[in-house]
C-alpha cells in the first residue's frame, strides 16, 4: 500500500526494509519510500528476509575489515545466518577462510559453503587446532569475526596475527568477548564492535541492495533453518538460544 502522495509506482513491488529496532513483529508496518529496497525478480521473499539484517550487517563486516586474497580469516558461529554469509562473502574475496561451528551437520553445512578448514567448536581442543589450521595457511589469522562472544571470543583474540582486525559483533553466548584494548593496541590490532555496524538509512539501503543482488545472481546462498509463524515467535527465540538450527531462523505472518 501507497501512502498519500507517495510514488504510486512502489504499488505491488516486493521489497525489504529496516524498520529499527520495534514494529518488526508487526503484521504490517511502514517505511518511508527512501527506505525500500526492491527484491530483484528470481529471489524469493524468504531469502530476501534471511538477509534483510543478517545480509546488510555481513556486508558491512566485510567492507570494515576488508579481507582479501591470501588473508587468513578466522569466523565463529559460522553455521548461523550470518555466518554462513560471512563465511561466503570471505571465501569470495580469497581469503582462506578457518570457520568454527558445532556438531556434524553445522560443520559440513559450513565446508559447503567454502571454509577451507572446518573446527568442531564443541571440541575442547579447538583453540590448538585453529591455531594449526591458521599456521598451515600461513600465520596467525589476519581478520577474526567473532560472532560468538564470551569466553570463546576472548580466546579467538588470542588467535589474530599482530597489526590484525577483531570484529567482536556476536554475543548468543550472553556477552560480548571481553578484550582489553589496551592489549590491542600493544599489539596494534584494530578492534571493531557491533557498534561499528550501526548504519544509516542510506548505508542500508546500499548494502541491503548488493546483498540481494548477489543472492540473485546465486553469488551469495541465505541458509534458512526454519519458518515459524508469527504466532510461535516465542518458540523461535527459543529455538535461537539453544542453538540447535542450522543458518537464520524466520517469522512468517502466511498461512504455509
Amino acid at each position: 500500500m501507497v501512502g498519500e502522495g507517495g510514488d504510486a509506482g512502489w504499488a505491488g513491488r516486493r521489497v525489504i526494509a529496516s524498520v529499527g529496532f520495534t514494529g518488526g513483529y508487526a503484521e504490517q508496518a511502514a517505511a518511508s519510500a527512501d527506505h525500500l529496497v526492491p527484491v530483484p525478480d528470481g529471489l524469493g521473499l524468504r531469502e530476501a528476509a534471511a538477509l534483510a539484517h543478517d545480509g546488510v550487517t555481513a556486508a558491512a563486516l566485510k567492507e570494515a575489515t576488508a579481507p582479501g586474497p591470501g588473508e587468513r580469516v578466522l569466523i565463529l558461529g559460522a553455521s548461523g545466518g550470518m555466518g554462513t554469509l560471512l563465511v561466503q562473502l570471505t571465501h569470495a574475496a580469497g581469503a582462506h577462510v578457518v570457520a568454527v561451528a558445532r556438531g556434524d551437520r553445522k560443520t559440513a553445512l559450513v565446508r559447503e559453503l567454502g571454509a577451507d578448514d572446518v573446527i568442531d567448536g564443541a571440541d575442547a581442543g579447538w583453540v590448538e587446532q585453529a591455531r594449526t589450521a591458521l599456521a598451515a595457511a600461513g600465520g596467525p589469522a589476519d581478520v577474526v569475526l567473532d560472532g560468538v562472544g564470551g569466553a570463546m571470543g576472548a580466546a579467538a583474540f588470542t588467535l589474530t596475527a599482530d597489526g590484525g582486525r577483531f570484529s567482536a559483533h556476536g554475543a548468543p553466548t550472553g556477552g560480548f568477548a571481553p578484550i582489553d584494548p589496551q592489549e590491542a593496541a600493544r599489539r596494534g590490532i584494530t578492534l571493531r564492535g557491533i557498534g561499528d555496524v550501526q548504519l544509516t538509512d542510506a548505508e542500508y539501503v546500499r548494502l541491503a541492495g548488493h546483498a540481494l543482488g548477489e543472492a540473485a545472481a546465486g553469488r551469495l546462498r541465505p541458509v534458512i533453518g526454519h519458518v515459524y509463524p508469527l504466532e510461535q515467535a516465542a518458540e523461535a527465540h527459543t529455538a535461537i538460544e539453544e542453538r540447535g538450527l542450522l543458518g537464520k531462523v524466520l517469522l512468517s505472518t502466511r498461512d504455509e
